[in-house]
């Protein structure tokens, strides 16, 4: 989780309405997360002019947030004021902001190269459903394929009983309760990591105590159990097999016990076809992950372990520092939400590539086992392999950026936003289609043709693409009439296949741009690169060694990762932790009080300025106070002790804990006082003019 993109991060908000109070929660995130950066405003209510100016709030950040209201959108526009429904032209209306708004949101994540998050937030009860559905819905088709651009319409899974805050909404525009603030900002940063953190390719599974409960060989294939929340882990692992991620079983087991099981229930939600590949036996599991990535082909950072067992994880932690090792609670309800609130495990958007994933490594399994029966050099004749290089066009935009995001091994330059003239590649054999997988970046300087861009899939690597990636860069230049191809590259922890495809290349490297650098050739010579099959292991030998384990190896973060998704994973943790995390001490402050009312005040002050009171004469606006803070503090007078603060009272006191505390007291005072005299009169109501008369001689006397 902690990211080295993360490095003095910015977050900009823009907001329809009073969003500060979002702020500590994200910066409690931040600080949760190991994000080292802070949380900027835009101007109150100015959404449009603030996603359209570069050298504003949201065009100098490093990740954007817009929140808005549908009722916002569109007051004052003839559709209706902030609490009307609106009408057929009202919706209208509604669908010409939502394709200014998402055009403006298209437009800023596309100048800035920054992912921007547009939250569609909650209507106030009075204002209705219809425009708040009708926005999203047309925000939703807006932006679809928009790789920079994520729009969400809930604070799932983060729900609260009390949404609605309509008297601070009255006097401050701040429409939400502070729970409900809380579960914006944590559904917000938890889709925002999503958009920015790195996303695991393979989960593998431990199955004693994982997938099952009991021990299959103590207990055998009947003894062990899948009772309903049992079944829950297995639903929250399906989820993932369908959105593209594979995965994988290592277990200490008799593998024909394993089946059994599988065998046994056969109305589980995942099947045997759909387990990518298993190491099931006596060896270490760190072992088991090693070769596992040496099967698929994948680097161990995009690995997540889940196992039960204390003991199992640290092994795998020393074995394999690379990969997310994470130990799942013991109690099988516990470990389903463990994976429901397991971050790196969320999904963006999913495409049809992630989705086909699964089918693509099982098709190369089929094509190991082809390789093991014959001589490379033979193996690669009959592939009957078919490469395609066209120009990308807007249908393949989503893909290419995801590709550009998520190749490290054959990724020369490791440029993520690739610009220029843009070729994609799709690969396909006898053994089955590879889809889109690689890609060029490339752009005509003086006489030469130069790549910003060149990578592939992992999946695709070893069977010459990347020859006829170079091949065709090395035609177009001879078409232009250009004299050499050059390529740039970056040294980075992950790409060594790259730069091995590079040392093998005539030609030679030119200057140094700082840390980017450029392999040269002749545009003939690029293209005539071919690819020859290098006999470096015997027919049928196996897959690849697996790597040892690296002392510089980057170790994964599963301490922040376990402690979010066992302690974080509902807003009152999340209040709470916040609260803890406060940098001041409360207590002492709140131990000068005289009163009860006067000790609330200290406390909410010390939550809502950062600064607790020192004592009971401190002035709120004195610490820091301002308009927003204030609402923010009346709305929580209101909602504890249901009175309201009169406006007065700004101008009449200093606005100390203790004058606070004794108007509070007076107002409570003053309301119970109007109650009694009501009551008393509705009992005199039902009374005779006698009884009334006895009274009042009674009353007398």
């Amino acid at each position: 989780m902690n990211d080295n993109a993360f490095r003095a991060f910015r977050l900009g908000v823009a907001a329809t309405f009073t969003a500060e109070p979002l702020a500590g929660v994200l910066r409690f995130w931040l600080a949760e997360l190991g994000i080292g950066g802070d949380v900027d405003f835009a101007p109150y209510g100015q959404v449009f002019p603030s996603l359209l100016d570069p050298g504003g709030v949201l065009g100098r950040a490093d990740a954007v947030a817009v929140l808005v209201r549908a009722q916002d959108l569109t007051a004052g526009s003839g559709s209706g004021s902030r609490s009307d429904g609106v009408d057929d032209g009202g919706l209208d209306r509604v669908d010409a902001v939502a394709a200014d708004l998402a055009a403006a949101v298209r437009t800023s994540a596309k100048a800035s190269g920054t992912p921007h998050l547009l939250m569609i937030c909650p209507p106030s009860p009075e204002a209705g459903s219809d425009a708040h559905a009708r926005l999203a819905a047309v925000l939703q088709e807006a932006c679809v394929g928009d790789p920079g651009v994520q729009v969400l319409t809930s604070a799932e899974p983060y729900e609260v009983e009390e949404v609605h805050d309509a008297f601070a909404d009255r006097i401050g525009n701040v429409p939400y309760t502070e729970p409900y603030f809380a579960a914006l900002a944590t559904a917000l940063a938890r889709r925002l990591h999503a958009m920015i953190a790195a996303r695991p390719k393979v989960i593998v599974a431990d199955c004693d105590g994982t997938l099952w409960d009991g021990v299959v060989g103590e207990d055998g294939p009947d003894g062990v159990t899948i009772g309903p929340d049992r079944l829950r882990v297995w639903h929250e692992l399906s989820r993932q097999v369908a959105a593209g991620r594979l995965l994988c079983l290592a277990s200490k087991n008799d593998e024909k016990d394993v089946r059994e099981v599988f065998a046994r229930h056969p109305g589980l939600p995942i099947g045997p076809d759909q387990i990518t590949a298993t190491r099931i036996g006596w060896d270490a599991k760190s072992r088991a992950l090693r070769s596992l990535a040496a099967e698929l082909n994948l680097g161990l950072d995009s690995f997540v372990f889940l196992d039960d067992s204390p003991v199992e994880c640290a092994e795998v932690r020393a074995g394999c520092p690379e990969a997310l090792t994470l130990r799942l609670p013991a109690d099988p309800a516990e470990a389903a939400r463990f994976l429901r609130h397991c971050w790196p495990l969320d999904h963006t958007a999913v495409t049809d590539a992630d989705r086909a994933r699964g089918r693509y490594y099982r098709e190369q399994y089929r094509r190991d086992q082809a390789m093991r029966e014959m001589s490379l050099t033979d193996f690669f004749a009959t592939l009957d392999l078919s490469v395609t290089i066209t120009p990308a066009g807007p249908e393949h935009a989503e893909r290419v950026s995801q590709l550009a995001r998520r190749t490290n091994q054959f990724n020369l330059s490791a440029e993520r936003h690739p610009a220029g003239e843009l070729h994609v590649v799709e690969v396909r054999d006898r053994f089955g289609d590879y889809g889109l997988v690689g890609l060029t970046a490339a752009r005509t300087d003086g006489d030469t043709l130069r790549a910003d861009a060149f990578l592939l899939s992992c999946r695709a690597l070893g069977r010459g693409v990347e020859h006829r990636m170079l091949a065709h860069l090395g035609a177009l230049a001879g078409e232009r009439g250009l004299a050499r191809v050059a390529l740039a590259h970056r040294v980075t922890a992950r790409n060594q296949p790259a730069r091995d495809f590079l040392a093998g290349l005539p030609g030679a490297a030119a200057p140094a741009d700082g840390d980017l650098r450029w392999h040269v050739l002749d545009a003939d010579a690029a293209a005539a690169v071919v690819h020859v099959p290098a006999e470096t292991a015997a027919p049928g030998s196996g897959t690849r060694a697996a790597a040892p384990a690296s002392e510089a190896a980057p170790r994964a973060d599963w301490e922040r990762v376990e402690g979010i998704a066992t302690r974080l994973t509902d807003v009152d943790a999340v209040l709470r932790a916040l609260r803890t995390a406060a940098p001041a001490p409360v207590s002492a402050a709140v131990a000068v009080a005289a009163t009860a009312v006067e000790a609330a005040v200290m406390r909410w002050w010390a939550e809502i300025l950062d600064i607790p009171p020192a004592s009971v004469d401190d002035g709120f606006f004195e610490l820091g106070g301002h308009s927003l803070r204030l609402v923010q503090f009346m709305a929580r007078v209101r909602a504890e002790y249901g009175v309201e603060l009169p406006f007065e009272t700004l101008y009449t006191t200093t606005f100390t804990v203790a004058e606070i505390a004794r108007v509070i007291e007076e107002q409570q005072v003053a309301q119970a006082g109007n109650a009694e005299l009501e009551e008393l009169l509705e009992e005199l109501e039902g009374l005779s003019d006698e009884e009334i008369e006895a009274l009042l001689v009674r009353g007398e006397s």
